[in-house]
């Protein structure tokens, strides 16, 4: 069978959550601003609008010059983008139902691993499902102040399985928030980012989507960008 072929009978899931005003934002980031009228059906003969986005706004990658002063030239640009197209494997930890500021362990994200009846290889994206995605809408930007993360030990895991990208439904992936303060950042300082493993962070939907398949989540080639948002998708050939 071609790729074509393959292609043609597949399914495909959109991850990522809408772009629009009053989404949730990172503390001290920029809130999102669109201009609808910048050109007009009326004024112009065309419609067209102005976005004013933070790099790390909805679904979006974080690259190494993210958080890493050493990696300052790994910026978002430079990731060759077939990082962003990769197998993926869905890591369910909503079961737990962690509070704001807990962490899953290597053993959750081993168990929850296996529960899939598939294992992470190298070069994988491992999405992790918290089941956030539930608080998205929560007002004064709970969603985005407050995640469980990764203790250090599940951080090691990943990396340890070769990874080649980490994502998940809450807006700070491995760091878990309560309040919107910061507990612990294994991934993004020590484990992920500073071993060239970008992160995505911000997806939607995960929870309904086939657990295997493949992700491709290209972020906007932004010329020295510490990150940058993405239009995150799924390709599976069915539940599994």
């Amino acid at each position: 069978m071609t790729l074509v072929e393959t292609f043609r009978g597949a399914r495909i899931i959109d991850v990522s959550p809408v772009i629009r005003p009053g989404m949730p934002v990172f503390p001290g980031h920029p809130a999102l601003e669109i201009d609808a009228t910048a050109r007009t059906h009326s004024r112009d003969g065309y419609f067209l609008q102005t976005l004013v986005i933070g790099e790390h706004t909805g679904a979006h990658a974080d690259a190494p010059a993210h958080a890493v002063a050493s990696m300052a030239a790994q910026t978002i640009d430079s990731i060759p983008v077939e990082r962003f197209v990769v197998p993926y494997l869905i890591i369910d930890l909503a079961p737990l139902s962690l509070a704001a500021g807990e962490y899953a362990t290597a053993a959750d994200v081993r168990a929850a691993e296996v529960a899939t009846g598939h294992s992470l290889e190298a070069g994988d994206a491992a999405l992790l499902d918290f089941g956030w995605e539930a608080h998205y809408d929560e007002p004064d930007d709970w969603w985005v102040r407050n995640a469980p993360g990764l203790a250090e030990d599940a951080c090691a895991y990943l990396l340890g399985c070769g990874v080649g990208l980490v994502g998940s439904d809450t807006a700070t992936c491995d760091i878990a928030m309560r309040d919107g303060a910061m507990l612990a950042a294994y991934g993004h300082s020590t484990y992920f980012l500073p071993n060239g493993i970008p992160i995505v962070e911000g997806l939607a939907g995960l929870g309904s989507a086939p657990r295997r398949g493949v992700f491709v989540g290209a972020p906007l080639k932004i010329a020295g960008g510490s990150g940058a948002p993405l239009r995150a998708l799924l390709i599976s050939e069915g539940e599994q």
